[in-house]
C-alpha cells in the first residue's frame, strides 16, 4: 500500500503542474477553473461502477455535504495558486494539511499528540513558512488564504472519511460526487456566480486547452477516486504524511521545466531561490517522513 500511495503522490505533482498551467498561462479564472473542475468530476456517475448500498440518512447527508464542501475547498486552493510559484505553493499548503489533521485529531479527543507528532510539527511548519518568506510577493499578501486552504483540506478528510465509515467506499464516493454536483445546480440560479463561472472565451487557445484539461481532469479523478479510497480505509495522518514525496516530485519538474520550457512555466530559478525551496521542502518531507514512521 505504501508503494501505491507514492506513485499516487507522484501522479499528483503531474496535476498540480497542469493546474498552475492552465490556470496562470491559459488565463483561466479560478472561480471557473473550480466550477468546470468540479463539474466534469461529476461526470464521473455517467460511468460510474454504481454500487449502491442502503445507507442510513446520516451518513448520506454528511457524503452529500462533504461533496458540497469539496469545492469550497477546491476554490480556495485555486485562487492561492493563481498567485504563486507551484513549487511554493502546493508544499505550503499541503504540508500544513497534517498539521491541522493533528491539532483536529487532539481537539476532538481522537488521538493524543505523541512525542514524535509534536517533532513533526517542529519540523513542518518552518518548512512551510521557509517557502512563504518571499519579501514583496504574493505569500505576505495571501498568507491567510493559504493557512485557510490547508486548513479547509484537512477539514474535508476528516468529513469525508466520518461519512464513509459505513459501506463501501465506491458506494459513498458516489454520494459525494452527487453533492458536488448539486451545489453546482444551485449555485447556477445565482446570476453573479453564473455570469463568473460559465464564459471560457478569453482562454487562449481554447480548444487545445479544452484537451489539456480533459486529460488533467482524467489524471486528478484518478487521483481522488485512489486518494478517497486511502483516506476512508487508513489513518488520515500516516496518508498525508506520505505527501512529502510529493513536494520533492514537484520540485524537480518545475525546476526542469523552468529551465527547459519557460512558456509551459515560470519558477524563480536562481541559486538562492533553489536553495531556500531545497530546504523547506527538505524539512517538510522529514516531517511527512516521522509523521508515517508515527
Amino acid at each position: 500500500m505504501i508503494l501505491q500511495i507514492l506513485l499516487l503522490y507522484a501522479s499528483f505533482a503531474v496535476v498540480d503542474l497542469f493546474d498552475k498551467f492552465l490556470i496562470s498561462k491559459r488565463k483561466i479564472n479560478p472561480l471557473s477553473y473550480t466550477f468546470y473542475t468540479v463539474a466534469t468530476g461529476a461526470l464521473l456517475l455517467l460511468v460510474w461502477p454504481w454500487v449502491y448500498q442502503q445507507l442510513p440518512a446520516k451518513f448520506i447527508f454528511l457524503n452529500l455535504l462533504s461533496g458540497a464542501y469539496f469545492g469550497l475547498v477546491m476554490y480556495v486552493f485555486y485562487k492561492v495558486l493563481a498567485h504563486g510559484e507551484v513549487s511554493r505553493v502546493v508544499p505550503f499548503v499541503f504540508c500544513l494539511v497534517p498539521v491541522f489533521d493533528i491539532l483536529i485529531s487532539f481537539v476532538i479527543h481522537r488521538n493524543p499528540l505523541s512525542p514524535t507528532e509534536l517533532f513533526a510539527l517542529i519540523l513542518l511548519v518552518p518548512g512551510a513558512f521557509l517557502l512563504s518568506y518571499h519579501p514583496g510577493k504574493y505569500l505576505h499578501k495571501y498568507l491567510g488564504l493559504t493557512v485557510l486552504s490547508a486548513f479547509l483540506y484537512s477539514s474535508y478528510n476528516f468529513l469525508w472519511q466520518y461519512g464513509a465509515q459505513v459501506g463501501s467506499s465506491l458506494n459513498n464516493l458516489m454520494w459525494n460526487r452527487l453533492g458536488a454536483a448539486g451545489v453546482l445546480v444551485v449555485l447556477l440560479l445565482v446570476p453573479k456566480f453564473r455570469q463568473t463561472a460559465l464564459p471560457v472565451k478569453h482562454v487562449e487557445k481554447k480548444v487545445h486547452t479544452g484537451f489539456i484539461f480533459i486529460f488533467k481532469q482524467a489524471l486528478g479523478g484518478l487521483n481522488f477516486i485512489l486518494l478517497s479510497y486511502f483516506l476512508a480505509k487508513g489513518n488520515i495522518p500516516i496518508v498525508d504524511g506520505l505527501s512529502g514525496f510529493r513536494y520533492v516530485c514537484l520540485l524537480i519538474f518545475a525546476v526542469f521545466l523552468s529551465y527547459k520550457y519557460r512558456h509551459i512555466l515560470e519558477e524563480e530559478t536562481d541559486s538562492q531561490s533553489i536553495k531556500q525551496k531545497i530546504a523547506a521542502v527538505g524539512l517538510i518531507f522529514l516531517g511527512t517522513l516521522l509523521l508515517f514512521l508515527s
